[in-house]
């Protein structure tokens, strides 16, 4: 029996994600049937090589079984993920970065977690950068909403807000035991593959960002629990597994797909009127630093 599939999107970042696997041996202690799949988006990179390698065969310990999915381009994180959740046999599914590291026992706490709460639907490790500290900047925001925009996309009002009243943009989270929290990762994030086939996986609408905030929104809509588990730990070695994309079209790519994916959002979940406002708080900005060409390609979006 499988218990737990878990699903990397993988595209140009071999290296990371054999740090990642790597990880997983001890990561995956304690979980009785846990099988990887790697999804990876036309790598050129020699990621399909390594993986052919080692798929098929128990090569990675506590890991049962290992499947790669060759896709002939780059299909975006959320139709990866899709892809692989449809080709999982697991009771939960975890979605997980290639630059990540999984801490020793941390799959074991979370499904653990999952076990004996049937009303949460998804569970977070604690997510922390390279010195240890928490990641609370992305992964550990609030869910969007006018003020969060107003707030947070301008860097005068972030920093202001982000040292002397941080509860308007972060999580308010117990970060030492089990808590409630607004939004998962894609980064790191489990779920339970019953509520997540309900709700149709991930919106392949988004390219790239904001697919996981949507689903946050989603589950939370339905009345499901999302909860940090802060004795689970991953490494997340933010941005990493993004570097190949920017690296080849660019840093304003990045800064599109980013807000193409807060402006779906909008339109999305809450009124025209609502995703108007969000765009002009955004507009704003980026006439201010003169980001006319961003401007030009996110007019209609």
């Amino acid at each position: 029996m499988t218990k737990l599939s878990i699903i990397i999107v993988n595209w140009n970042t071999k290296a990371l994600l054999k740090q990642c696997l790597k990880s997983l041996e001890e990561g995956c202690g304690g979980v009785k049937g846990c099988e990887v799949i790697v999804v990876d988006n036309g790598s050129t990179d020699g990621s399909v090589e390594y993986l052919r390698s080692i798929t098929g065969i128990k090569s990675i310990k506590g890991i049962t079984s290992m499947k790669l999915v060759e896709n002939q381009s780059n299909l975006g994180f959320a139709k990866g993920n899709n892809i692989g959740i449809k080709q999982a046999r697991g009771k939960y599914i975890m979605l997980l970065n290639s630059d990540t590291i999984v801490e020793k026992g941390s799959m074991a706490k979370l499904v653990n977690y999952l076990d004996q709460h049937s009303e949460v639907a998804a569970v977070s490790p604690l997510l922390l950068n390279e010195d240890g500290s928490y990641q609370k900047d992305p992964c550990y925001l609030k869910s969007p909403s006018l003020l969060f925009v107003f707030l947070y996309y301008n860097p005068i009002t972030r920093k202001i807000v982000s040292k002397f009243l941080p509860h308007l943009l972060y999580s308010s989270a117990d970060f030492t035991k089990p808590s409630l929290i607004e939004l998962v990762s894609g980064a790191a994030v489990m779920l339970r593959k019953e509520i997540l086939e309900k709700v149709g996986g991930l919106d392949e609408d988004y390219p790239h960002f904001f697919e996981d905030v949507d689903l946050s929104y989603q589950l939370r809509k339905l009345g499901f629990r999302l909860v940090l588990i802060p004795e689970a730990k991953v490494i997340h070695l933010g941005g990493r597994s993004l570097q190949p994309k920017i690296k080849k079209e660019g840093k304003d790519e990045f800064y599109f797909l980013n807000f193409y994916g807060l402006f779906l959002f909008f339109r999305k979940n809450y009124s025209s009127f609502k995703t108007f406002l969000v765009k002009t708080i955004v507009f704003s900005q980026m006439i201010i630093t003169g980001k006319f060409s961003l401007i030009r390609r996110l007019w209609n979006k």
